[in-house]
């Protein structure tokens, strides 16, 4: 059994896969964040201590600040998502003096457990632009500090966690290392376990879909569905004066009202290969199953934390919204009275059936929390964000509504971590 230490925990997206491979064995997880942390508490049903309780214990959440943490545990694992927005690297006017760095505090703190723990690996995850950050010396530097921690990088890139099942187009950057002095001269080997798992061609060409999840079944299966959805648009946007109403217009004559042609059309599928498809489907079938979605719709599940209850309606807003597309936001009721101002593409964006959805976020107001594909609905509930996400329906959130959005909408998918956690259990396997 392997044991990890996960930091900057949130509501547990990251460590689920870990949890459900049922070779890993928490140790400590940490979240500053109560309302997250006890989510992740009460779902594996473990103590919630603070930090002055619970140093010394183990398989136990910790809340507070990482900055008091101390752990007096070796791990074989640490995970973790240290936020970056506190770096801060200056060029130096001379260039022999190279680059002055003041490293990010929370990044620092994650460093300092891994230097006290010394797993054999471990995992760091964060948003795409940390590599660019800065000009690219923020990570540059990251890397340095790994390195002389005395580590390998392994496996360092941007993922789209719909190419691994995931009904959202969410892109993430994944870093695996392992200690260098426990790598084999198999370096070569780890990597190569890494592009395997955390890269599935066929739901890159084909990925999973909002309808998929909602109803817990594959595409083949959901014709009449999808049919009787889209049916429902055909005037929206009539009379209405603007580029993107117009070109709804034209695109509803394109529409082939056959689920798999309309699917390969909404997702531009070149060279569609008919038992490529159906190996496709298998493992949206299989990604189904995994989560514990399939045959299960979302409607007529039971969830005790009322994350589907319907949000109150907004007489305007479902106007407006009855004038708005699949995949088209606020930019389709420009010109009329149901305009807004807005300067993001989320703002009063309807999710398509047929493709991932746009990235689920977890704050905002005006317009930003996502709109359901069905015409006469408005805007997500909590649950359907979280099977966008991919949590499993057993997965119940504590706090309230907005801190629930929060706790969902910040986290790695799971189904991310199913396979982050397969990645290294067989990376262990060859140490």
């Amino acid at each position: 059994m392997n044991n990890f230490i996960s930091l900057f925990t949130g509501a547990g997206g990251l460590d689920w896969g870990f949890h459900e491979n049922g070779n890993f064995q928490l140790i400590v997880s940490n979240e500053i964040l109560e309302p997250h942390l006890k989510t992740y508490t009460d779902h594996y049903k473990i103590p919630l201590k603070s930090i002055e309780d619970g140093n010394k214990d183990t398989n136990i959440g910790i809340c507070g600040d990482i900055h008091e943490l101390e752990i007096d545990h070796s791990a074989d694992v640490v995970t973790g998502g240290p936020p970056c927005q506190d770096f801060s690297l200056l060029r130096g006017s001379d260039k022999r003096e190279g680059v002055k760095v003041k490293r990010g505090k929370l990044y620092q703190q994650f460093l300092r457990i891994i230097e006290t723990s010394k797993p054999k690996v471990f995992v760091m995850e964060n948003v795409p632009g940390m590599l660019s950050a800065n000009e690219g010396l923020a990570y540059q530097t990251i890397q340095e500090d790994f390195i002389n921690e005395g580590y390998e990088l392994i496996y360092e890139n941007v993922v789209n966690i719909s190419n691994l099942g995931a009904p959202q187009a969410r892109k993430r950057l994944i870093v695996i290392a392992v200690q260098k002095n426990l790598i084999k001269n198999n370096k070569k080997e780890l990597e190569e376990i890494a592009q395997k798992n955390l890269n599935n061609p066929l739901l890159e060409k084909y990925p999973l879909t909002p309808l998929e999840v909602f109803e817990g079944d594959i595409l083949t299966n959901l014709e009449d569905k999808y049919v009787k959805i889209i049916k429902e648009y055909k005037d929206s946007t009539k009379n209405i004066d603007n580029p993107e109403a117009k070109k709804w217009i034209e695109e509803y004559k394109t529409l082939k009202f056959n689920i798999i042609e309309d699917y390969i059309q909404a997702n531009k599928i070149d060279n569609y290969d008919e038992k490529e498809f159906q190996k496709a489907m298998n493992e949206h079938k299989k990604t189904l199953k995994i989560l514990d979605y399939y045959q299960k719709p979302i409607n007529e599940q039971q969830f005790h934390d009322e994350t589907n209850k319907l949000p109150k309606r907004n007489r305007k807003v479902q106007e407006r919204m009855y004038h708005i597309p699949p995949s088209y936001n606020f930019k389709a009721v420009e010109n009329t009275e149901w305009k807004v101002k807005g300067l993001m593409s989320n703002i009063y964006r309807r999710i398509h059936p047929l493709k991932p959805s746009p990235t689920i976020i977890a704050y905002g107001g005006g317009g930003t929390g996502g709109y359901h594909y069905e015409y006469k609905r408005q805007g997500l509930t909590n649950r359907e964000r979280a099977r966008l996400q991919t949590f499993p329906d057993n997965y119940l959130f504590n706090g309230k509504t907005t801190e629930i959005r929060a706790q969902i909408g910040e986290a790695v998918p799971p189904i991310a971590s199913y396979y982050i956690a397969k990645t290294v259990e067989e990376i262990l396997n060859k140490l």
